[in-house]
């Protein structure tokens, strides 16, 4: 009488488990399964446990029979467990709930087939999943983004070469023409080499970036205007920024060459002016060559891409004589009072 009452409460017991749960011998004898995983193993097979081993084999080959399907993804929540659990298996029912199925070998002669619900927790790990396959996608992007500034910088500091090199060789060119026809290549001789040195040596450099320090800006545009005699004459105050003085510089000397060749100026002025957002310039000449419009060669199509790549914008404007009209954010100026970035 206690022996049937205690296997009474043994059943009820497990009975009243959640989930389901099965001991088996290990040739597949059943010892003891729950009322929820019969229930389930209906579900899934049509029958309830008769032998744990072949009903293990019919939920391992088992695909889908319109009550139930098998779910193999890979990043499916298995348990960690794995010096204990033999296999792990998972099926998703008809209500949409996730259930995950283990076998483990308690000892050498006992199998127990447990399954548990764990829909949250596969929403969740689906949720991970996808996050992290999103995460992938734009580590993706941003390696190609990082790839293409590279690039980008790269171009900037070739094209920078070039128009470097385009504005020496025409110093050069203009020097040397000055120089002839005022008869005096003998004296400006030394100098003249120097300068063709120079520019040839520069050559090689492409596709090196080509910097010049900020103290010599000035003083370097200077030499090169009286060599071509052309005088440079600066209205307002000059940006205090690197880039922002780089780039008026870099306008200056294309207005310079392109004075002198083409209006046979003597004088450049640059006018210099600010609003809260910007810089504006205005770089004219006293050339005596009248210019109802122009056609942008090398010179000026460099000019205007380096400064579009910055954010910068160029004009040119024909009124009888050309003027180039810049403009330059204060994002370049570091250095402004009130932390403009």
């Amino acid at each position: 009488m206690k022996k049937n009452t205690s296997a009474k409460m043994i059943k009820k017991a497990i009975d009243s488990y959640p989930g389901g749960i099965c001991f088996s011998a290990l040739d597949g004898r059943v010892i003891l399964a729950n009322e929820k995983m019969n229930k389930l193993m209906l579900e899934l097979t049509g029958h309830t446990i008769l032998n744990a081993k072949v009903t293990w084999e019919e939920l391992a080959n088992f695909a889908s029979n319109g009550k139930a399907e098998k779910l193999t993804q890979s990043w499916l929540p298995k348990d960690p467990d794995k010096e204990s659990i033999h296999q792990q298996l998972f099926f998703r029912f008809s209500d949409s709930s996730i259930w995950r199925f283990e076998l483990r070998f308690l000892d050498l002669n006992t199998v127990q087939i447990e399954s548990a619900e764990i829909t949250e927790l596969y929403r969740l790990s689906e949720e991970l999943y996808e996050n992290t396959i999103q995460l992938r996608e734009m580590q993706k992007r941003q390696k190609a983004l990082l790839d293409s500034i590279v690039e980008v910088n790269l171009n900037k500091e070739i094209l920078s070469a070039k128009m470097h090199i385009h504005d020496e060789l025409g110093h050069c060119l203009l020097a040397t023409i000055k120089a002839i026809t005022e008869d005096s290549l003998a004296e400006n001789a030394d100098t003249l080499r120097e300068s063709w040195n120079s520019t040839i040596r520069d050559f090689s450099n492409i596709p090196m970036v080509w910097t010049v320090p900020d103290s010599s800006l000035q003083s370097e545009l200077m030499q090169v205007a009286e060599l071509i005699g052309c005088k440079v004459t600066f209205l307002g105050k000059q940006p205090e920024s690197r880039k922002a003085l780089q780039l008026l510089y870099t306008a200056i000397r294309e207005a310079l060459t392109n004075a002198v060749r083409h209006a046979d100026a003597t004088e450049l002025t640059v006018k210099i002016g600010q609003d809260e957002k910007s810089y504006h310039i205005e770089i004219s000449n006293n050339g005596s060559v009248t210019v109802s419009r122009i056609t942008e060669g090398n010179g000026l199509s460099a000019l205007r891409q380096r400064l579009e790549q910055e954010g910068a914008s160029l004009k040119v404007l024909c009124d009888g004589s050309v003027s180039l009209l810049v403009d330059i954010p204060f994002d370049f100026d570091e250095v402004q009072k009130g932390g403009r970035k």
